[in-house]
């Protein structure tokens, strides 16, 4: 059964990751998370000059529920006005983007102050309230997410994809076909594709690729193609009938998203079979079952023979998940931001309680 399913700031998410991971050795104390917010709040307005105008975005990328999200986002806002730090919507030379992250252990959050082409980072580590560590340690699977690419275009899927030798693309595909990116140049090819998709007021497909390469194999109903990315030209194109697996390179790869065994979960959307972490032999993910006008979220289920169990937190994002491709190494959500009207990629990752 098939499923429907800017700005860089790679050097910042770098640093950022780079913390995450390994952990940092002194955690705040703040007795609860708005008095975190305004310790944040402090630094950030510590890097401004009083008086200065700037727009506020915040994002939450670790398991904190939006409640608790909405708290934060009002706690720091809230202090920044009060240190002489005006706010304003979108359009001003200043923006602040706090980032809500965790590792192992503690959550780490983050201010980027950005004015044109310079940034600033402040950072600090939030040690979990008692009723987050307890939860936290009953879910043995915690999701991670990193936005990489975020624009107008409808996509049903982005990859970013190197030939090894020095060159660089990313492929978005878009109900009508594919547009090829050369990330060196900047240059952009489209490769249209009869698709049944381009009318569909939910359309879908999804790309299969190696990130070492020059092929690109993708599936836009109702058919499979293959595209060589070097030149790049459009290999052919098979019906879906009995398509399910096509040649990459010398190895086949299975290029459909799959929806698990058995009955939908009760208040969940779209679900998507995953490769297992933690252990777990079948495991698969759920978005909400909220419509297009609301945020979304995402979970990880294991499938036992009693039914499907929860083994992760929700994950929440900035707008609905329109596209959810979980059939690769590397499981993919496509998400439409509610503030920004943008679509937004996001790499899905997976940490495992200890």
């Amino acid at each position: 059964m098939m499923m429907a399913a800017h700005r860089s700031a790679r050097s910042f998410r770098a640093v950022l990751f780079l913390f995450v991971l390994v952990g940092i050795p002194s955690v705040a104390r703040s007795s609860t998370l708005e008095d975190s917010a305004k310790e944040l709040a402090g630094k950030i307005a510590a890097v401004l000059p009083t008086g200065e105008n700037v727009s506020c975005e915040i994002r939450n990328l670790s398991s904190l529920k939006a409640a608790e999200t909405a708290r934060i986002e009002q706690a720091i806002k809230v202090e920044l006005q009060e240190r002489g730090i005006g706010l304003s919507g979108s359009g001003t030379a200043t923006t602040v983007l706090v980032t809500l992250s965790e590792n192992y252990e503690n959550f780490v959050w983050t201010g980027e102050i950005r004015e044109g082409d310079a940034s600033h980072v402040v950072l600090i580590p939030v040690e979990r309230p008692p009723e987050n560590r307890a939860f936290s340690g009953v879910m043995p699977v915690t999701i991670h997410s990193e936005k990489f690419w975020e624009g107008p275009e409808h996509i049903l899927d982005v990859g970013e994809i190197s030939n090894g030798v020095g060159k660089f693309w990313r492929v978005l595909l878009l109900p009508t076909g594919l547009l090829i990116q050369d990330k060196q140049t900047g240059s952009s090819r489209a490769l249209e594709i009869s698709s049944n998709q381009s009318a569909s007021r939910d359309p879908w497909g999804n790309l299969s690729y190696e990130p070492i390469g020059n092929t690109i194999t993708f599936f836009l109903a109702p058919g499979v193609c293959t595209v060589n990315l070097e030149t790049p030209d459009l290999n052919g194109c098979l019906p879906e009938e009995g398509s399910a697996a096509v040649p990459m390179g010398d190895r086949a790869s299975v290029i459909f998203d799959i929806a698990p065994p058995g009955p939908s979960q009760p208040g969940k959307g779209t679900e998507i079979e995953m490769q297992s972490v933690c252990g777990d032999a079948s495991q698969f993910l759920a978005t909400g079952a909220r419509d297009y006008t609301q945020t979304d979220t995402l979970q990880v289920f294991r499938t036992d023979s009693s039914g499907a169990v929860v083994i992760s937190g929700e994950l929440d994002f900035p707008g609905p998940i329109t596209a959810l491709h979980a059939v690769s190494v590397t499981p993919r959500a496509v998400v439409r931001n509610l503030a920004t009207g943008n679509y937004e990629a996001y790499n899905l990752s997976f940490s495992c309680a200890q």
